[in-house]
């Protein structure tokens, strides 16, 4: 089972976002992407997930031509927005945000949904105290795991996140990344994380792409990617994560 981008190209006008990217998900795997500013990471995302119209030959699931629709295929690839606040609902406590998808996806009664969202809850390391507060009440590391427990409620087969870790605290980053870990070993989900920061990515992946003016430069497993990166950007980013590395 995979999820592939083949040759994907999209433009704005004269604005070439993407050109020719190519990119393949597996499932248990996770596939770090990295590049700077406005190299077309996040439109790569947004588009395999549906969130931006892309050619109707681009996209295929498990070899199938795919057509994301996201009130149709959310349970196949969902992506994670990088502003978690602002994403969720200021309107809604917790576990109404978790029940949504339990509701609109999958049908469930209100008991069943209630039940399944304090269990996702308790996945993700959130006390019971958490279920009745809304976002604003919360921490931007629960509100990331609010985000995650919301995602995984729609059971996607693969998860896309723009750069979760970012906002967060060392401490509360380290406790994402364990609970990223323990995710796609009980779910076996594909995962494509999007970030700038290679230490986490080092961490978390088991192969990183690099983009460039639209384009995916380099692709190779990790501990190769480290030891032997091939395009001028790829070595850069590997010297600047070492040099920027916290002593042992």
């Amino acid at each position: 089972m995979t999820m592939e981008a083949r040759h994907l190209s999209i433009a704005y006008g004269d604005n070439q976002v993407l050109s020719q990217v190519s990119l393949t998900l597996h499932p248990s795997r996770t596939t770090g992407l990295v590049g700077r500013s406005g190299c077309g990471k996040s439109t790569l995302a947004k588009a395999m997930t549906g969130i931006i119209p892309t050619p109707q030959d681009a996209l295929f699931h498990n070899n199938q031509i795919f057509f994301p629709d996201l009130s149709k295929t959310g349970n196949i690839i969902h992506y994670m927005w990088q502003d978690p606040l602002a994403a969720l609902s200021p309107f809604l406590s917790a576990l109404d945000l978790i029940c949504e998808p339990l509701k609109a996806i999958h049908k469930l009664p209100k008991a069943a949904r209630q039940r399944q969202a304090r269990e996702l809850l308790q996945m993700v390391g959130l006390e019971d105290a958490c279920a009745a507060k809304r976002p604003h009440q919360l921490s931007g590391g629960q509100c990331q795991r609010i985000a995650l427990a919301r995602a995984l409620a729609v059971k996607p087969k693969f998860l896309v996140l723009d750069e979760p870790l970012s906002a967060l605290d060392l401490v509360t980053q380290e406790q994402i990344t364990s609970l990223l870990r323990k995710v796609r070993a009980e779910m076996n989900m594909g995962i494509l994380i999007i970030s700038h920061d290679l230490q986490t990515l080092a961490k978390l992946a088991d192969d990183i792409a690099v983009m460039d003016g639209g384009r995916i430069v380099e692709h190779k497993a990790t501990e190769e990617f480290f030891d032997a990166p091939e395009h001028e950007l790829s070595r850069r980013f590997v010297e600047i994560s070492r040099y920027s590395a916290p002593a042992a």
